[in-house]
């Protein structure tokens, strides 16, 4: 893909993403550097808070003609990104990993992180977290699923916990009504777990046995 079918904003956030590393094609000397080092002190990509600047805006803050601008951006992103023998290389030296804990009840979460662990959890995995139970009323989860991403020089991963214990046959029947679009998306983000199931008809076994022998459900 060339520079000039790409957006500019995602071409910023790209940049801004890899602020080290773009720090240091400042040291080059080139055309952009006074652009680049506005581009990196504005932290487009990690504060939310921080509006996206328009090739106006940029123009004005850095004192460039405004039909370079553009040019400029794509440039930078050219050495930072598509020139695969000068581009920086990528060096993940930091970990840190971040456990995102769902409870029985609607609206219980909790998060916590740490920088180390002997042993990381697998998905289906169960884990007791007994730190939180007074708050969750629960001590005991399993591993629901595990997502990685990087930032700068860290490696990031996430834990998604959930009550309980890991079921094979409901991941499977959860994963087939996704495909087969069974359940909006939304139902599925904002759904507990039991509530989802109803809807599926899984379990309906029980629930008429629970009514039966106990008049439960």
């Amino acid at each position: 893909m060339k520079e000039d079918s790409m957006s500019t904003k995602g071409m910023l956030m790209n940049i801004s993403s890899m602020k080290g590393k773009a720090m240091k094609l400042t040291e080059n000397g080139k055309a952009y550097d006074v652009l680049l080092k506005d581009i990196l002190a504005r932290d487009l990509f990690y504060d939310d808070d921080t509006p996206m600047p328009s090739l106006k805006d940029l123009s004005v803050a850095t004192g460039l003609q405004y039909g370079k601008i553009r040019k400029y951006v794509e440039e930078t992103y050219h050495d930072l990104v598509l020139d695969h023998e000068a581009r920086p290389v990528f060096s993940f030296t930091k970990i840190r990993y971040e456990f995102l804990i769902r409870g029985w009840r609607k609206g219980k979460f909790m998060s916590f992180e740490a920088d180390q662990l002997p042993v990381v959890p697998r998905v289906g995995e169960e884990v007791s977290v007994p730190f939180f139970s007074a708050y969750m009323g629960d001590s005991y989860f399993f591993v629901e699923k595990i997502n990685h991403y990087f930032e700068e020089d860290t490696q990031v991963v996430k834990l998604w916990l959930r009550p309980g214990f890991y079921n094979t046959y409901w991941r499977y029947r959860k994963d087939k009504a996704m495909e087969e679009h069974e359940l909006g998306l939304m139902e599925f983000i904002n759904l507990e777990e039991h509530e989802l199931k109803r809807k599926l008809g899984v379990g309906k076994k029980m629930d008429d046995y629970l009514t039966k022998k106990f008049g439960l459900s």
